[in-house]
């Protein structure tokens, strides 16, 4: 009689400290998942406090920037959009290059009198301001292209400024333009709004002859 007492008894405190320790472990578990949850939440949110402090602290932004999407059988194409200075001095972005392959130049275009050219001395983005790239108007120009850039895709912006930085601009959506837009004839002749050529590039110029 004793003998089963002191065993029921020892059965009940085992099944007892092996519920104790069953909870202790749930607990520590617990508590290890909570802590692991809590740090990645705080990692992610320092990333994104840090990935939106370095868009908000670039100087320069292109706003509503787009590649021109084109077909293999066309070899040049064009970015627009609105450049943005958000420092306190003056910028001057005198070239550019981007992360496409098989380039053969790179240009920066102005339209004087009605006619399209190279533009000397680059662009000067003011203290504070903008500059827009415009169809019909300056823009960047991308020359002897083989391949097709199609839309859909995107492309990395490199801007090299006058003081020797480097502003590279990520993810441009490459994207066709619409009717009425600028578009670049078979013959490389720049078309616009009535869908007949308005201006060419001076015979002049330094890109060897080239119209778009």
């Amino acid at each position: 009689m004793t003998s089963r007492h002191v065993s029921r008894v020892g059965i009940t405190v085992v099944a007892a400290a092996a519920l104790a320790l069953a909870g202790c472990t749930n607990s520590a578990e617990d508590q290890a998942t909570s802590a692991s949850s809590a740090m990645s939440s705080a990692t992610s949110a320092m990333e994104s406090s840090s990935s939106a402090a370095m868009a908000s602290d670039a100087q320069v932004e292109l706003r509503d920037g787009f590649v021109k999407a084109k077909p293999a059988d066309k070899p040049m194409t064009a970015i627009f959009g609105t450049l943005a200075n958000n420092g306190d001095k003056d910028i001057t972005v005198e070239s550019f290059s981007s992360s496409l392959s098989g380039v053969g130049k790179y240009e920066i275009h102005e339209t004087v009198d009605g006619t399209m050219r190279m533009k000397e001395g680059g662009i000067v983005i003011p203290a504070g301001g903008t500059y827009e790239l415009k169809p019909g108007g300056d823009h960047l120009m991308l020359m002897d292209i083989a391949d097709a850039i199609e839309a859909g895709d995107t492309v990395d912006l490199m801007l090299k400024t006058a003081d020797g930085e480097e502003v590279t601009i990520k993810d441009l959506p490459v994207r066709t333009i619409g009717s009425g837009e600028e578009d670049y004839g078979s013959d490389g002749s720049v078309q616009g709004n009535s869908g007949m050529d308005h201006m060419e590039h001076s015979e002049s110029n330094s890109h060897d002859g080239h119209n778009h």
